[in-house]
């Protein structure tokens, strides 16, 4: 009797170890109740409004405060007398802590020196992170066209 078990065993041992719940490490870590996405279509929609104090709700940069981000928001806008005229995200790719999102942005603006108003189409990329129980966008950078854009170049904080 004892032989006929001792090939069984392998198989029960495999039967108890499917039956017992694994802890996942990341279980406890709070999940976002908004998308990524969502946060990135909220963070453009503000700048397309120009509302800089509601896209500031959507970023966590560390060497910038409110009032500074805002005033250069400002400027920026100003100086080129920029609009959004529209938005799409193309695509959203989702890590454990981290994301993704990468959106099309339309563009009109007047170059500095120019009477004539011009458009731009181009990518950029969102970096997220959940640094406070939300996502929030911590780095942009352009990915096409960028030469096309208003203070074109170079990777950084979200604009």
């Amino acid at each position: 009797m004892r032989n006929v078990l001792l090939p069984l065993l392998p198989l029960a041992f495999l039967a108890l170890s499917c039956t017992v719940p694994v802890k996942d490490p990341y279980s406890s870590r709070p999940k976002p109740r908004v998308s990524a996405t969502s946060v990135v279509s909220a963070f453009l929609e503000a700048l397309r409004d120009r509302d800089f104090n509601s896209a500031y709700e959507n970023i966590h940069i560390f060497n910038s405060d409110r009032e500074g981000y805002v005033s250069r928001l400002r400027f920026l806008y100003e100086r080129y007398d920029m609009k959004i005229t529209g938005y799409r995200v193309l695509a959203t790719q989702l890590f454990r802590d981290s994301a993704i999102v990468v959106a099309e942005l339309s563009v009109d603006y007047l170059p500095p020196g120019k009477t004539e108003r011009a458009t731009a189409t181009y990518r950029n990329r969102y970096d997220l992170a959940i640094p406070e129980n939300s996502w929030k966008i911590v780095k942009d950078s352009c990915i096409e066209n960028c030469a096309a854009a208003p203070e074109a170049g170079g990777e950084g904080e979200p604009r």
